[in-house]
Parts: C-alpha cells; structure tokens; sequence
C-alpha cells in the first residue's frame, strides 16, 4: 500500500484495498477478513459490468476479437486505466481513449482497430449526444449560395484510412487501400443517425463552415465557403466547382447535415 493511503484512516485504507483488488485482482491482494468466495462475487460483478458495455459500445471490434485477446484488453483497460468521469455512459468513450492514447499496441492487433473503435463510438456518440438541432433558428427553404448556412451541430465530417463501415466478420482488410475513406455522420430531425460515404471535396467544404463557425464563431454563406474551397484546391474550372457544390449544398440539407440559412 502506498504511503499517503497507510496515513489514512483504516476504513478508508480498507477501502483503497477492496478496490485495488476488484481493478487487479492478480497483482493486488484482496483485504485480509474477506472470504474468497465474497470478494469473487464482487470480482465479476465489476469486471463484467465494465467488459459488457465495452462489447456493446464496440460490437463489430468485439466479434472480429478472439476471446482470450478482447478480455486481455478489457482486463488491462479495468486495471490500469484512470476514468475521469464516475458516469456508465462515459465508458465507451474511456475504452476509446484507452485504445488509441494508452494501450501499448501489440503485433497481432488489427491494423484498423483504433479507428474501428473511433467509428463505433462515433455511432453511438451520434445517437447520445443530448444536442437539439431544432434549437437551431434556421430557414429550410432559403438560398445556400447567398445566404449564411446553418450547419447542424450533430454532423461530423469523418476521414480514415480504412472503410471502417464496411469491416466486420465478412471485410478484414489487411492494408489500406491507396485512397482514404471520407464519411459524414449525423443526426437529423426525426431523431434517425445516418452515415454515407462522400468525397474529399464535400468533406472540405463541410468541414469549411464548421472550422469558420467554431473559431471565429461566423457562418458562412454557401458562396464564401466555395470560394475557399476553389482557392484551397485551385479548382480548373471554378463555374463547374460552383454548379457542383450548389448540388452538395442540397444534397446535404436533405440529409439534415446543413438544416438551412440564419434566419
């Protein structure tokens, strides 16, 4: 036990004990008084709780993972990981991090695991989030060229280096393929996730308004964005870039990723 838990109080020592015990069972001794057989009922109520919402949050890495190496993960992230946050809901997002910032990667893992995970909890952020969209002022039926668009707030422009919707037990890739995978998730009006599969071009001028709106808290017009877009890409033909990205501009107020103009 460490120094400044020995100066603590018995009761609290114990505690310190107990759940040292539960997170690693092998490298911590259990309190001593506690018979065996009750601190196991405790053992696999905590573990399972914990390893039950990780393979639910993270269904397709859960089902691609041979048993021994998933509990191994969910094992090591229980033992050693530090949550911040004290709520269940959070633990998908602490798996996450765990994964992607703090679990030393090992030769048979799968080359796409973090962003699978990254893509799964992205999925059931979407559908968590406790944002509104129709908080939102907005006119659905005004000019996205002229006017200043009104992206949703529960829409994200996703890039990976592998087509993380499309893996699961019938899809292992085994390399990246050449070109990246560019998607769009968001939530719309009626409350539904949807996803799809999108180019470089509207993933950039989506994330165009969302970078204007966020750091320097301005909406642009549909204009102004494809103007940027041109400028960034230096575009051959600005009128054929200007008659595509007013068909992108439609195309994702029907999806609810842009719900309108500022009113």
């Amino acid at each position: 036990m460490p120094k400044e838990q020995k100066q603590l109080p018995e009761f609290q020592q114990v505690q310190y004990g107990f759940a040292g015990h539960l997170r690693d069972p092998d490298g911590v001794k259990k309190p001593e008084g506690i018979e065996d057989r009750r601190m196991k009922v405790y053992r696999d109520l905590f573990y399972n709780n914990v390893e039950n919402f990780c393979a639910n949050s993270f269904p397709i890495l859960r089902e691609l993972t041979e048993d021994t190496k998933w509990h191994q993960m969910v094992r090591q992230f229980f033992s050693d990981y530090r949550a911040l946050s004290p709520y269940f809901k959070d633990i998908s997002k602490a798996f996450l991090d765990y994964l992607s910032n703090h679990r030393q990667s090992q030769d048979d893992d799968f080359e796409f695991m973090d962003e699978l995970a990254h893509w799964e909890w992205m999925e059931l952020n979407a559908v968590s989030d406790t944002g509104d969209i129709l908080q939102y002022p907005h006119d659905r039926n005004g000019d996205l060229y002229n006017s200043k668009v009104v992206v949703s707030s529960l829409a994200w422009p996703l890039v990976y280096q592998y087509p993380v919707h499309r893996i699961g037990e019938a899809f292992i890739p085994e390399q990246a393929p050449e070109q990246p995978t560019f998607l769009i998730i968001a939530r719309n009006r009626e409350h539904q996730v949807d996803f799809f599969e999108t180019n470089a071009i509207t993933y950039r001028l989506l994330e165009i308004f969302q970078q204007a709106e966020s750091q320097n808290n301005m909406q642009l017009t549909g204009q102004a964005a494809i103007e940027q877009l041109q400028q960034e890409l230096n575009f051959p033909d600005p009128e054929q870039l200007i008659v595509g990205g007013k068909q992108v501009l439609q195309d994702l107020l029907e999806r609810d990723v842009i719900l309108g103009v500022n009113l």
